[in-house]
């Protein structure tokens, strides 16, 4: 009896599609050549039908963000929270405009220019850059949920978004930039602190308390804030350590507040007020 040897057959990605994939999937003529790829792998590439060309002078890959393609066709680079969320950063709010940066005039309907340098062969603002127009665009939360999420991505440090502001009158966004951790977990870490120090609060955040672990902020000395996302406890025996941690905080005489993400998102003011009313009998 023959043994029938079942062999998968592998679509292999060729290096010219790995580039552009490592370049969200549209790269200039420029970018391409300085990569290896002169005009005849370029052309040989279009042939087999992994690249289409796009705009004058860009090539994309047939999946390519309808965002990137955009930017191309108009000579200009993705920034502020479009360029965020193509980074897979953390966004509070989903753009109702594509935001680009140029330095002309881009007259057409549903962009939110951004005027300023750009280079030319790259579709995609610098992070620096990015950050730079969320803050002169967005609320200031949003703004700095993007360069929190940036910082923690390891897309650029705190100081190199700090020299980014370097104007006197940046001195309020420098301030904020400040209080950014690498070890933020989530954007509802940036929104609870952020609200709690613009109301004047001492805060500390993952803070190792004595006989209880580690809590997600303690304000003064006696409340504990822990956030609560939208997800429930994954299981019976979490759910148990849970309850036991926040025994062992009351029998230590701390004052515990379990903070849903709704109301950081949606009533900021109601927690604020809520974390007043506790201290008072902290």
């Amino acid at each position: 009896m023959k043994t029938v040897v079942a062999v998968q057959t592998v679509k292999t990605m060729q290096p010219i599609e790995a580039v552009c994939r490592a370049h969200f999937g549209v790269l200039s003529a420029g970018a391409l050549a300085a990569n290896g790829f002169g005009r005849a792998k370029v052309a040989a590439a279009q042939r087999s039908g992994v690249l289409q060309r796009t705009g004058r002078g860009y090539y994309r890959l047939e999946d390519a963000p309808d965002e990137l393609v955009a930017a191309a066709s108009l000579g200009a680079s993705l920034t502020c929270v479009s360029a965020a969320r193509l980074h897979g950063w953390w966004v509070l709010n989903a753009p109702e405009v594509l935001h680009l940066r140029a330095d002309k005039s881009v007259d057409v309907p549903g962009i939110r220019l951004h005027r300023g340098k750009r280079s030319a062969s790259r579709l995609m603002c610098s992070p620096p850059a990015i950050v730079l127009d969320a803050f002169r665009c967005l609320p200031p939360l949003d703004a700095l949920v993007i360069a929190e999420s940036a910082v923690v991505s390891s897309a650029v440090s705190k100081a190199v978004l700090i020299r980014a502001f370097g104007r006197p009158q940046d001195w309020r966004v420098r301030a904020v930039l400040e209080g950014i951790s690498r070890k933020t977990a989530s954007p509802l870490e940036v929104c609870a602190r952020y609200h709690l120090c613009a109301a004047g609060f001492s805060v500390r955040r993952e803070v190792m308390v004595e006989g209880v672990g580690r809590v997600d902020f303690l304000v003064g000395d006696r409340l504990i804030i822990e956030l609560d996302g939208y997800e429930f406890h994954s299981d019976r025996t979490e759910y148990r350590n849970d309850r036991a941690r926040w025994n062992r905080a009351t029998a230590g005489g701390f004052i515990t507040l379990r903070i849903t993400a709704e109301m950081i998102l949606r009533s900021p003011e109601d927690f604020i007020r809520l974390v007043r009313a506790a201290l008072a009998r902290a």
